[in-house]
């Protein structure tokens, strides 16, 4: 009867550990040092970038996919552009991820779509914090058109991400009062043609107020290589200025 009763805690301790534990990990690809793989941790699901080789992470830095605004859908975990940015920071030290933000209403509900995807954001450099041992602040975020526009519109009215260094905003815009109000520092890149409307790349940093703090550690870029929405390369200027942020 004792050791019954032995085996039967022992396999209550083992289930009721199991059910407390929602991080789940799927799709590990390993090339080299470099791991990839899907987590989900805290109520999100994100796809990590981390070099296995090194014990000590720079930072955290989390990207996040375009979208149609009129009919979004959850963020995707495949584009191209974020992924080979993730790649590039993963390879120099930094844990890097892109985001499965949730399904938001788009145009139909701007400010709260905003809301919800920063709000992904944050439970998603927690996640990475917690389970790769990097303090929070240490963190930049990103994202491509929709989630680019998204963020720019968060940081000015909410203080969800204020403890990041930095957004990094390709291919994205906002308004003048957005931007003067930012609590976090921006890079802007676009394509000339005005293909966002007219505050993105240099624009938007020249609508930032030189009085403000973020100002000196912000800039803006308008690519005269490319005349498309989202159609530059700009891994290596988005890359040098996170560094700038998390050297």
């Amino acid at each position: 009867m004792k050791k019954n009763h032995v085996i039967a805690c022992l396999l209550l301790f083992f289930f009721s550990c199991k059910k407390s534990d929602n991080h789940t990990t799927t799709n590990q690809v390993t090339n080299g040092t470099l791991t990839e793989r899907t987590e989900t941790n805290n109520s999100i699901t994100y796809r990590v970038f981390f070099d296995n080789g090194i014990s000590a992470y720079k930072g955290i830095v989390v990207m996040g996919s375009g979208n149609d605004e009129n009919n979004p859908t959850p963020g995707s975990l495949s584009g191209a552009p974020e992924t080979e940015f993730c790649e590039k920071a993963a390879t120099n030290g930094y844990v890097s991820a892109i985001v499965q933000y949730r399904k938001t209403a788009g145009v139909a509900d701007w400010n709260g779509s905003a809301a919800v995807i920063a709000a992904d954001y944050n439970k998603c450099i927690q996640a990475i914090s917690n389970l790769y041992h990097v303090d929070k602040s240490k963190s930049v975020v990103g994202g491509f058109s929709y989630a680019s526009f998204m963020l720019l519109t968060d940081i000015a009215v909410d203080n969800t991400l204020s403890y990041t260094q930095g957004l990094l905003a390709p291919c994205g815009a906002t308004g003048q009062w957005d931007a003067q109000h930012f609590m976090i520092p921006v890079f802007s890149i676009a394509c000339s043609g005005n293909n966002e409307g007219d505050y993105s790349g240099k624009e938007l940093f020249d609508q930032i107020p030189g009085s403000s703090s973020i100002k000196g550690n912000s800039a803006g870029v308008t690519d005269n290589s490319c005349s498309t929405h989202c159609g530059g390369d700009w891994t290596i200027p988005m890359y040098n200025k996170m560094v700038q942020w998390l050297p």
